[in-house]
């Protein structure tokens, strides 16, 4: 048998938990999702998109759904990416920024020069 461990008025965010729950190695499904897609009105009185586990895992489901409300799983924004020192430079140019704003504003395509970069800059770890 399987047990409603949560209810989400949206789908994508039943569907952001499933995942996560299926990472942590627990079977879920998902219930009356495609109702609430298709339905959208209905959402409240169906009682939102469920997700289920089997009886056995829903304690453990219900903790992980409970740490991942808490911002346990939360990524650091403010972390730099470990190859930010590799990433090639800027090659935005003026040239392609009017081309781009002439696209825009007067629907007439420009062809623009980009600007040379150097050599790649390689780094042995």
């Amino acid at each position: 048998m399987f047990t409603t461990v949560a209810s989400y008025l949206d789908p994508v965010e039943a569907q952001i938990a499933r995942g996560l729950l299926v990472a942590e190695g627990i079977d879920a499904h998902i219930g009356d999702e495609h109702l609430a897609i298709a339905n959208w009105e209905w959402r409240l009185a169906i009682g939102g998109t469920r997700v289920r586990v089997a009886d056995a895992d829903a304690v453990r489901a219900r903790a992980i759904l409970q740490a991942m409300e808490a911002g346990e799983y939360a990524i650091d924004d403010e972390a730099a990416p470990a190859d930010a020192q590799l990433r090639a430079p800027d090659r935005e140019s003026a040239s392609s920024r009017l081309a781009w704003l002439a696209l825009i504003l007067l629907n007439i395509p420009l062809p623009w020069r980009r600007r040379n970069a150097g050599p790649a800059v390689v780094r042995d770890a």
